[in-house]
């Protein structure tokens, strides 16, 4: 995975026992390694061989059938047929005797090994040289006819068997889709019988199955080879082997003589052997045209599982090796999208994710009653018994104005702007100025479209020389980061400027209340909380020992939402439920509580700050009271269009506070000022 854009993580096996393909749950230990390099252990996608299998259910991958018993502890029936060319079924089938499944296997080679012994001492019946030819049963399988087949390839009639499901493999085709998306050609490897990444100037290295390498000590080794890279270690002195201790058999194709049964390569588009053999005949011999005659490898599984069977076909009909025939482009999407998807929004809410806080759980837990704010989940008021909406959040709000009181804030869209330019990058951005910012200092800031419309408002901190920290409003993260990409690749690519969103980095708390320095200084004394030391905008960072035990590294900055005293503490999100117990014990032993987003609103209209319901995306910086920001001396997104006649009218409606006439009487929710 990538880490803030320059750490790789490397996933390295550490298990008693050796990973199949299948296994889906083995121990894992991270590595990480600070580089620009990607790693990819994304696997290898199991294949089938062609054969006259009638459309019946029970008949799956051998993969399929491990994921099932593996991952949702399902057997897909009592008596299990396993057909294989190579070494990777022996330990699913061992793993299918240990649960009490009755095993029969079939083994295309005829050769003799080590797995094979153990699979017969487990009681596993096999059967040497032996491939399916056909399906038995009606509504569902219920067995398989049989053929040997000899080292000519002839085949023989073999024993019909029974079984509830059959699991067919005849290989493992390595993931190299990303690098093909990236215009490498994949390779041919003979000994693996697949294809495999081919080499890249690009700092992308294949690892583990992805490259064809299934042992599970060799995936080990395969790491640390690149680990060695990476870090100028020493790495193991020869390289890690490929595929498994025996050869695979190349069988891609059971050929029945029986004219009417189809053997189907591409079960999606229902392309057979005989599709192929036909586009051949009719001088399709180009790999790409053949495709697109056939329409092998064009559904959704993008060839992962038929493109191999319809190339050896393709090869033996042309007289050429598969290298020779070569393989087509794999292209996004890897796995399937559905129309819905693309319909996005428009599909109410059935696609829209569902965002939670690393605090969530602690809001459920002090009894929040949650409320939808963008696509996060945040605590709407923690209503205490008898209580409704009105007292829960006039209650939160004195208790912020009267001694201390805690909020979530993790949502809030942040961006690291960073690089030699981005001083100057953000000028540009702001109405106001950031040139003369101090280092560890922040600021309020304001950014306008292009029209000279109010865009977001939110404050910067300058955590370093050349590095900021943005934060945003939660509801326009993503429209200002989308925005101040399309500035730096369209109009201001003379900037070294790098943009990085890490909103999910970073969970955050803004404590508030005049009682706010006690609790902080109480709950996290690495850090000097004075007037002198912190003054307002500042910025800090400390290490805090929080409840779950663990130090941790925290940024602080003395921020206000609610026009009190108050500050906003970031740590990594991993911690935010820990800081979030940590303040909460201190807050509650001072008389504080917890406030949510009723009572934020209610403080914030209070002080006249504005939040995005006033900025609607039709308000100017006059008409929210902000024109005195605006630099007079230097130019910024939306500076001319912001003059036009329109929008400096004397008479435009203004951002204003407004009272009832009778103090001791409320507003009801939505009410219109008529007159």
């Amino acid at each position: 995975g990538l880490y803030d854009g320059h750490v790789a993580g490397l996933i390295e096996r550490q298990t008693d026992h050796l990973a199949s393909p299948h296994e889906t749950q083995p121990r894992e230990t991270m590595h990480v390694v600070r580089t620009r390099h990607i790693l990819l252990a994304t696997g290898a996608i199991e294949r089938t061989p062609a054969f006259a299998a009638n459309d019946r259910p029970g008949i799956m991958q051998a993969g399929a059938m491990a994921a099932y018993v593996n991952r949702f502890a399902v057997a897909p029936g009592r008596s299990l047929l396993l057909s294989t060319t190579h070494d990777g079924l022996y330990e699913d089938a061992l793993r299918y005797r240990d649960l009490g499944l009755n095993v029969v296997m079939l083994d295309a080679r005829n050769t003799e090994n080590e797995l094979q012994e153990q699979a017969r001492a487990a009681g596993v019946e096999l059967y040497l040289g032996c491939v399916p030819y056909h399906t038995v049963g009606r509504k569902a399988v219920a067995g398989m006819q049989t053929a040997y087949l000899d080292a000519d390839g002839n085949l023989s009639t073999g024993p019909t068997l029974g079984a509830e499901a059959i699991g067919l493999s005849n290989g493992y085709n390595p993931v190299v889709h990303l690098l093909s998306h990236r215009g490498v050609k994949p390779v041919w490897n003979e000994h693996l019988q697949a294809f495999i990444g081919g080499n890249t100037n690009e700092h992308i290295t294949l690892i583990g199955r992805a490259a064809g390498v299934y042992l599970a000590d060799e995936i080990e080794k395969s790491v640390q080879h690149v680990l060695a890279a990476l870090t100028g270690k020493k790495a193991p002195p020869d390289a890690p082997k490929l595929g498994f201790d025996s050869p695979f058999m190349p069988l891609f194709e059971i050929k029945n003589h029986n004219k009417r049964k189809r053997a189907f390569i591409d079960p999606q588009h229902d392309v057979t052997t005989k599709d192929v053999r036909q586009a051949h005949q009719e001088g399709f011999v180009s790999v790409e045209h053949m495709k697109r005659y056939t329409t092998l490898g064009m559904a959704t599984d993008q060839g992962k599982v038929g493109n191999i069977p319809g190339l050896a076909i393709m090869a033996e009909e042309s007289g050429r090796t598969i290298a020779e025939t070569g393989t087509t482009t794999f292209r996004p999407p890897y796995t399937p999208v559905s129309i819905g998807v693309l319909a996005g929004r428009a599909r109410g809410a059935h696609w829209m994710p569902e965002r939670r806080t690393p605090m969530h759980h602690a809001h459920l837990d002090a009894g929040a009653v949650m409320t939808d704010a963008g696509l996060w989940k945040r605590a709407w008021y923690y209503p205490q018994k008898g209580e409704d909406i009105n007292d829960a959040y006039i209650r939160e709000a004195s208790v912020t104005r009267q001694t201390v009181a805690m909020i979530d804030v993790s949502t809030l869209g942040k961006i690291q702007v960073q690089g030699p330019d981005a001083t100057t990058f953000l000028d540009r951005v702001y109405v106001n100025n950031f040139a003369k910012l101090p280092v560890g200092k922040s600021r309020y800031g304001l950014m306008l479209r292009d029209d000279g419309v109010v865009l977001d408002d939110g404050t910067t901190w300058r955590m370093g020389e050349n590095d900021y920290l943005m934060t945003t409003t939660t509801a326009q993260a993503g429209p200002v980061m989308a925005h101040l990409e399309e500035l730096l690749q369209t109009r201001m690519q003379d900037l070294k400027v790098h943009l990085t969103s890490v909103t999910d980095q970073w969970a955050a708390v803004a404590v508030a209340g005049p009682a706010a320095r006690t609790v902080l200084a109480s709950c996290l004394p690495s850090l000097d909380w004075s007037d002198e030391a912190f003054p307002f905008m500042a910025v800090r960072s400390g290490e805090a020992s929080l409840s779950d035990g663990v130090a941790s590294l925290f940024h602080a900055a003395r921020i206000s939402f609610s026009g009190e005293r108050a500050w906003e503490v970031y740590v990594p999100a991993d911690k935010g439920r820990a800081l979030w117990d940590h303040l909460y014990q201190g807050v509650q032993a001072a008389g504080g509580c917890a406030y949510g987003m009723e009572a934020l609103g209610a403080l914030r209209i209070e002080k006249g700050h504005v939040t995005g319901a006033e900025l609607d995306g039709r308000v100017t910086l006059e008409d929210a009271g902000f024109g005195k920001m605006a630099s007079k001396t230097k130019n910024y997104i939306g500076a001319a269009l912001r003059k036009r006649p329109e929008m400096t009218r004397d008479d435009r409606k203004k951002l204003v506070g407004i009272l009832p006439k009778d103090r001791s009487q409320t507003f009801g929710a939505g009410a219109i000022l008529c007159a």
